[in-house]
């Protein structure tokens, strides 16, 4: 009992769990999300120009000098004795601390509402965008780890088919020697073992790259032992509905909103003529009193600017806001279009790929009963050695069909729903 909980457990890696890998640990998944990131700033970049701005300013000064007024002294002598004395009154005091707080408040802009639902449709495209990259991730994870499967079972295959070419050598070689048998046979399948360990070499070379693939894909060990996924169900009923699926995915989503931000651009630039008025408030704080005598004092003001000639900037900005808006709009509707013909293309697939595994089952079945009477009638010599290993070849051939048969529907069916977004 001891033993048995020190000895390590094999890790049988599903599909699905292989998907959750590539989507919360894998770098790619890490590189989507942080360019979602990047995305998100352009919310902030637009919010700028509709809320307040707040800003603090200090300092602290010392003069060379003193600066005063001392009024006392412009009164001729003969009226001081009317007047009487006065203090100096100090106009710049040799040093002092000073500060504000100014707030600005954007009262009227024409291109920053625009801007701001600009920045809005841009960040709901990368979010779509996104979320089409992490379906498209799950087809790259779905092949390589059908493909790493795959290749494992060929070298599972001609591994046997290794270990039975060197029994019947052994068998032809024991029927030759006593007179039993012919050379032939003997010859035939001496060359049968040199293919079957020559195909045997290729297959592991073959796995080994698969292996490395999907680790590197996931991340986890190329040993990890993999469960043979069932090729899953499609919900989209017809052609028609695939299409109208397709039209609504998070790919077509992100062209959407990309052509809305265009549009919302363009809008901005055509507004960024009409003047911007703010308003602002600063309380401010200095020793340095003056003439008022008072340390505290606050500014109410409202501004307006109009920018009446730049140069000729904001028309060129204006023609490269049109010319972007032609091109998202144009590559909305090649998209849209792309993902009819594909929904379409993808849904023959599928249907072609579920015939080609209904055939490939029974061609496996018809292998391995043809097989077992090979073998009987070899066994009563009946049947040559080249016979008998042609049928075993058209087995071995069948088993692997129906594999790959398997993953193409699969992989089909997933590639389906990807491109039509119904997960």
């Amino acid at each position: 009992m001891l033993l048995s909980l020190l000895l390590p457990v094999a890790f049988a890696l599903t599909l699905d769990e292989a998907w959750r890998i590539a989507e919360t640990e894998g770098d790619d998944a890490a590189l989507i999300e942080r360019q979602m990131g990047a995305t998100a700033t352009i919310r902030g970049q637009a919010a700028a120009a509709l809320l307040p701005k707040l800003s603090l300013t200090g300092g602290y000064t010392l003069n060379q000098y003193e600066s005063t007024i001392d009024f006392s002294k412009m009164i001729p002598e003969e009226l001081a004795d009317f007047v009487g004395d006065s203090e100096p009154i100090v106009v710049n005091k040799k040093s002092f601390w000073s500060g504000s707080a100014t707030v600005v408040q954007p009262l009227f802009s024409g291109s920053a509402l625009p801007a701001w639902k600009a920045a809005n449709a841009t960040a709901r495209a990368a979010e779509a965008q996104a979320d089409a990259q992490l379906d498209q991730l799950r087809v790259g994870v779905a092949t390589a780890y059908w493909g790493a499967f795959l290749s494992r079972e060929r070298v599972r295959l001609l591994t046997d088919n290794v270990a039975r070419a060197e029994k019947y050598l052994a068998l032809a070689e024991t029927r030759e020697r006593v007179g039993a048998g012919r050379s032939i046979d003997t010859a035939q399948a001496g060359v049968a073992l040199a293919r079957a360990r020559r195909e045997l070499v290729q297959a592991d070379a073959t796995r080994v790259q698969a292996e490395e693939g999907l680790s590197r894909l996931l991340g986890t060990e190329p040993g990890v032992t993999l469960d043979r996924p069932e090729p899953r169900a499609v919900t989209v009923a017809s052609p028609a509905a695939a299409v109208d699926r397709a039209l609504d995915s998070p790919a077509i989503t992100a062209a959407e909103e990309r052509a809305k931000a265009a549009r919302a651009v363009r809008t901005a630039t055509d507004l960024g003529w009409v003047p911007t008025v703010s308003g602002r408030f600063t309380e401010s704080f200095s020793e340095n009193s003056g003439f008022s005598g008072e340390e505290w004092n606050w500014q109410a003001a409202i501004t307006a600017d109009w920018v009446l000639f730049d140069g000729g900037y904001r028309i060129a900005k204006q023609r490269e806001a049109a010319m972007n808006k032609h091109l998202a709009a144009h590559a909305m509707e090649r998209e849209r279009d792309q993902a009819e013909a594909d929904a379409l293309s993808l849904w023959a697939s599928h249907g072609a790929a579920k015939q080609a595994q209904e055939l490939a089952v029974e061609e496996r079945a018809l292998a391995e009963r043809a097989l077992k009477l090979a073998e009987a009638s070899y066994e009563l010599g009946a049947l040559t050695f080249l016979d008998l290993w042609q049928t075993r070849q058209q087995r071995d051939g069948a088993e692997l069909a129906a594999l790959s048969a398997d993953m193409q529907l699969d992989l089909a069916a997933i590639t389906l729903i990807a491109k039509t977004g119904g997960w």
